[in-house]
């Protein structure tokens, strides 16, 4: 569950650019540092987290943010060739998400007392 919502958020920041600009900060430091976030606080309640340190993640969630981007222009193609394309980058997509989903996590003993506290 957690890696589809690492990787949805990660495809819609890159969609949002002036938000990420007015912030002082590239999509890719601002989902570093949320994605680094998440990861400690469920530490506290799940005996793993995702790998935020494997490049094989980094460049997965690449891979959907450009997949996704030809996808809307195949959408805006539109007409049977938009379709089928978009119907062949749904399977790659889905493709790497299983890529990502398969990848060795960070295993780690859950706290005896689960307390979900402020993790800044």
């Amino acid at each position: 569950f957690l890696l589809a919502v690492f990787a949805t958020m990660y495809v819609r920041d890159h969609m949002r650019p002036a938000f990420h600009k007015a912030l002082g900060i590239t999509p890719l430091e601002y989902d570093r540092k949320v994605l680094a976030l998440t990861s400690e606080i469920t530490r506290q309640v799940f005996p793993f987290t995702l790998d935020l340190d494997n490049p094989k993640f980094w460049a997965g969630l690449e891979k959907l943010r450009l997949i996704s981007d030809a996808m809307r222009a195949a959408r805006q193609q539109g007409r049977l060739s938009g379709r089928l394309k978009g119907m062949g980058l749904t399977l790659r997509a889905g493709a790497v998400f299983a890529r990502l989903y398969l990848l060795p996590v960070k295993a780690h003993a859950v706290p005896q007392n689960i307390l979900l506290a402020a993790a800044w």
